[in-house]
């Protein structure tokens, strides 16, 4: 209001002195109101709180400055000039005010008063008077209602004001507002309660006070181009206290431009609970992945190491079962036979868990003709479903005629788990196969299999607990028919690794039905050839070239190697330990060196440096080892190995290595890999 009171009397003076010289207008009384209006407006802008005296006062004056103004017009009898003047005025005045209610008395009382100097007037007559006083009156209701809508805006404005305020004095976030160079203009008070500054203490001051460290000219320019396209920037930052505690933060800033002027909102939130519980779960996850590793590492070596012996046993009494025997002798080697199977089925499973929980299940594809692939785990398990009195039945299609490119071990791993659970859990009836092929396209098709068998079912609310691993539908199966609850968990994880689905179906009582598609390619008679010319090639290998030198420990697993090697008819000579296979290397040259990880007085890491360091014949060195994992391997490379074969290992991957190497050591290959 004292602001409206300065401009409207600068306003009145300025316009009579420059365009009407000759009015009756006292400039003294103009320099008297301004002065009056600068004082109210000085004291009201620098007194925080005002008493309610000086409202009164700036309302009278308000008054008082207006009914002067309208005085003067009468002084002046109503002239042209003067009477625009008031209307500017008035308009100005109305203006200034804030409340609907208060604008309506003051237009009122002001248009009455210039009526009222109006009627008194002689210097027109009563027509004249009558038309302008309806001018007046129309003016007056023109100017209420223009500052009625003014007022009824700035009621918004400041309701969304007060609204913003509130939310920013109640965020959790610290917010400042500065200008473009990153002075500060105000603040919330969880600026205090998080930086301990007072509200003057931070006032004019760069928010750079705050950072640790400054911004780099790429984070600047980032910022910049951020804060112009989307006119918002988040980022991480390290801040300072009061006192210079340090903590970290994300800061996000916003440009605000109103018209020509531009300012930037900071908002700050302590994120120190979020980073040391983002610390808390990086390791916490660190150590479930190393418990996780740790588990697995023992399960894959203690299978790879219990299931050499377990051969052992189970071929030495298949051997024994060939000699002349007595009736209970018989059954006593039948016993150990048929007990080692179930160990090695369970100590296999094992196995393919730990592979599968460390993402280390691999496929291994070769050309093979579904027909015999499924034929064989038929009769395999046919002489079972024959002692239990069930039939075993298969249906196969026909059309699939062609050979596909498969790996036949995992294929045959899953039907043997849902056929022989099917077996297992059926007590009278017929388990039944079905292989068809469903789709076929360029070369490439689907092909389905089902296995149906009629056997005590599963209810349907337990199907989720099929596929989680040691897990079965009810605890007293287990006791009853045997099993680990891995089978189907590794079947599915074999058939989705082929690209597959598996579902089931079931109904207690009446049976359960397994179903799983995979995609195979069919290959053509144009690359069976070159496949069939390479295995010729392969065949006519004269393995009895090469010089091999094992070094191993393990007194089976030489019989083992030993047999195998003697087969071959490959030239093989054994050291007991990595310090034995050094001194051979030293006085012969050998062409391979299979050199075990683990033996006494040298491993074979030590070994083969020593090998790589000293002697000048360097052998092709290939590690052997129950420890198949890439850590391992990795160390086997970096030691001066050029291949690893993982125990246990079968007679393809054994053949594989020796041409391999034999091949490069023939053009003079034999340095690390």
């Amino acid at each position: 209001m004292a602001v409206a009171c300065i401009v409207g009397n600068i306003i009145f003076a300025l316009f009579f002195i420059l365009f009407y010289p000759f009015g009756r207008e006292l400039i003294v009384d103009r320099v008297f109101f301004i002065i009056a209006s600068l004082t109210l407006y000085g004291y009201g802008r620098y007194t925080k709180i005002k008493p309610k005296f000086y409202v009164r006062l700036v309302y009278a004056f308000f008054y008082f400055n207006s009914a002067y103004i309208v005085w003067t017009v009468y002084y002046n009898n109503f002239d042209g000039f003067y009477l625009l003047s008031l209307l500017i005025a008035v308009q100005v005045f109305a203006f200034s005010l804030r409340d609907q209610l208060a604008t309506f008395w003051y237009v009122l009382v002001t248009v009455f008063f210039t009526l009222f100097v109006l009627m008194i007037s002689d210097c027109f007559d009563i027509a004249t008077k009558g038309n302008y006083m309806g001018v007046i009156i129309v003016v007056g209701l023109l100017q209420y209602h223009s500052a009625r809508l003014k007022c009824h805006f700035m009621l918004q404005m400041r309701m969304n004001q007060n609204l913003l305020r509130s939310l920013i004095a109640k965020s959790e976030d610290a917010v400042f507002l500065t200008d473009l160079n990153g002075n500060i203009l105000d603040i919330n008070p969880r600026v205090t309660e998080l930086f301990g500054y007072d509200k003057l203490e931070v006032l004019d001051k760069d928010f750079s006070m705050l950072r640790k460290k400054a911004l780099s000219e790429d984070e600047m320019n980032d910022g910049l181009i951020q804060l112009e396209t989307h006119r918002f920037w988040t980022t991480e930052s390290v801040l300072m206290k009061k006192g210079g505690a340090e903590f970290p933060a994300r800061l996000s800033m916003t440009l605000i431009k109103n018209g020509s002027s531009s300012c930037l909102v900071y908002r700050v939130l302590d994120i120190t609970i979020i980073k040391e519980n983002e610390t808390r779960l990086i390791d916490a996850k660190e150590k479930a992945e190393e418990a996780v590793l740790a588990k697995s590492q023992f399960l894959a070596i203690m299978s790879h190491e219990i299931r050499t012996p377990l051969n052992g046993v189970i071929a030495t009494a298949s051997l024994l079962q060939n000699t002349p025997l007595s009736f209970e002798q018989e059954e006593y080697c039948n016993t150990v036979i048929r007990s080692g199977q179930s160990l090695m089925m369970l100590i296999n499973d094992i196995l393919e868990f730990s592979k599968m929980e460390n993402q280390k299940m691999e496929l291994h594809k070769s050309p093979e003709k579904l027909q015999d692939v499924v034929f064989d785990v038929i009769d395999l398990l046919r002489p079972h479903a024959q002692v239990k009195g069930i039939d075993l039945n298969l249906e196969f299609d026909h059309n699939i005629r062609s050979y596909v490119s498969i790996d036949v071990h995992r294929l045959k791993q899953v039907l043997f788990n849902l056929v022989g659970n099917a077996l297992k859990f059926t007590e009278k009836g017929n388990v039944a196969v079905l292989v068809k092929c469903t789709s076929m396209n360029h070369g490439k098709g689907l092909v389905e299999f089902t296995i149906k068998d009629t056997g005590i079912g599963i209810a349907e609310d337990k199907f989720q607990m099929l596929f989680k691993s040691f897990s079965q539908v009810d605890s007293s199966i287990s006791r009853k028919y045997g099993g680990t609850g891995l089978g189907l968990v590794i079947s599915k994880q074999i058939v989705e690794l082929m690209g597959g689905t598996i579902s089931v179906s079931s109904k207690i009582g009446v049976g359960t039905t397994f179903q799983f598609s995979i995609p195979m390619e069919f290959l053509t008679e144009g690359t069976l050839r070159a496949m069939h010319d390479v295995a010729s090639e392969e065949s006519e290998f004269d393995y009895s070239r090469i010089h091999v030198l094992v070094a191993e420990d393990n007194e089976l697993n030489k019989q083992v190697l030993q047999f195998i090697l003697q087969n071959l008819k490959v030239n093989y000579e054994f050291a007991d330990n990595g310090l034995e296979a050094v001194n051979m290397c030293r006085s012969k040259n050998y062409d391979i060196v299979f050199m075990d990880l683990n033996m006494p007085e040298l491993d074979g890491l030590s070994a083969t440096y020593i090998i790589r360091s000293e002697i000048s014949h360097q052998p092709v060195i290939v590690a052997i080892s129950a420890n198949a994992f890439s850590e391992d391997k990795k160390s086997c490379s970096d030691a001066g190995m050029n291949d690893f074969l993982p125990k246990p290992f079968e007679l393809s991957q054994l053949k594989s290595i020796l041409r391999k190497w034999y091949q490069n050591g023939a053009t003079g290959v034999h340095s690390a890999a």
